[in-house]
């Protein structure tokens, strides 16, 4: 299923973090267990008879782009994602196991040629080689996936993004032409994300955070691990005005966040951001958290004085 869709947010003055493209509508994984469930009913109405069959949204131990590349819905692009003719990468893969006789595809002969964009544009060289991910370096990986603090060489690199990452998708060709989705639980809206105002997230309980995202796949980040992306970004982002609510988060009740606080007010700087980072060193128990406290400082020192 596509999830092609165009940003529709209108521009706002609130500082904004990047969200990826698939999570820009409701959490996929329903959506298409749904519509593929209606599949093997409707085939099996039209057969005339029911047929065994097992749906597959990364539920089970599928393989899903060698299934794909074999059934010749798509082909391999270097930056492992599957490319399809009509709608590029922007595509979610699901399988349905059946004892149905069938005949197979061909896979297709189509390649990405000579084209390395995706490659020269990931910004932390995480496409190490071609079809080859390191997944310790992508951006997807670490704002969705990785628990606990994010490689200090890694941060400076990741931008604004907050959830996810489509650069090695946004640059390649084949998706210039990609089609639209039809499907309107993609579509961005009531309850869609296209990008996040980043500072009102700092002061997200638990339970607001569970509320807000309740549809959505973010709320595979967890809170924590969401906040401390948030604070990744605004450190990169650089905007003065956050430094208020970092403060702040200095003194947030999970130590992944005071400490990814620190380091982002180490990269804004200020005359604010010295005396925020020495009053938090001088209650910090946590001994990671120090440690950032202290970078932090360091950092700010050299960059601003």
């Amino acid at each position: 299923m596509s999830y092609m869709t165009e940003d529709t947010d209108q521009d706002t003055d609130a500082i904004r973090g990047k969200v990826g493209r698939y999570a820009w509508g409701s959490d996929y994984h329903k959506v298409m267990e749904q519509r593929l469930r209606v599949f093997v009913h409707g085939l099996s109405e039209r057969l005339g008879h029911s047929i065994q069959a097992k749906v597959y949204v990364d539920t089970g131990p599928m393989l899903d782009r060698a299934v794909a590349e074999r059934a010749s819905i798509g082909w391999f692009g270097k930056n492992t994602n599957i490319l399809t003719r009509s709608h590029g990468s922007w595509v979610f893969l699901g399988q349905v196991v059946t004892d149905l006789e069938l005949e197979p595809d061909k896979p297709s002969k189509k390649t990405c040629g000579q084209c390395t964009l995706c490659i020269d544009q990931c910004p932390t060289g995480a496409i190490v080689a071609p079809y080859v991910i390191d997944n310790t370096k992508c951006i997807s990986y670490l704002t969705i996936e990785h628990r606990g603090a994010i490689p200090l060489n890694l941060r400076p690199l990741m931008g604004d993004w907050v959830f996810g990452c489509d650069i090695c998708q946004d640059v390649c060709p084949v998706n210039r032409k990609a089609q639209p989705t039809k499907e309107p639980a993609f579509q961005t809206g009531e309850h869609g994300f296209t990008a996040l105002e980043l500072l009102p997230l700092l002061t997200m309980t638990e339970d607001e955070f569970r509320e807000t995202f309740r549809n959505s796949p973010i709320r595979r980040a967890k809170r924590a691990g969401m906040l401390r992306n948030v604070c990744v970004a605004l450190g990169n982002i650089g905007d003065p005005e956050a430094v208020p609510a970092l403060t702040d988060a200095l003194h947030h009740d999970e130590p992944l966040v005071r400490g990814h606080a620190a380091w982002a007010l180490g990269r804004i700087g200020g005359p604010n951001v010295k005396g925020a980072l020495k009053q938090a060193l001088d209650t910090e128990k946590d001994k990671d958290v120090r440690e950032e406290l202290g970078l932090a400082l360091d950092l700010s020192a050299d960059r601003y004085g």
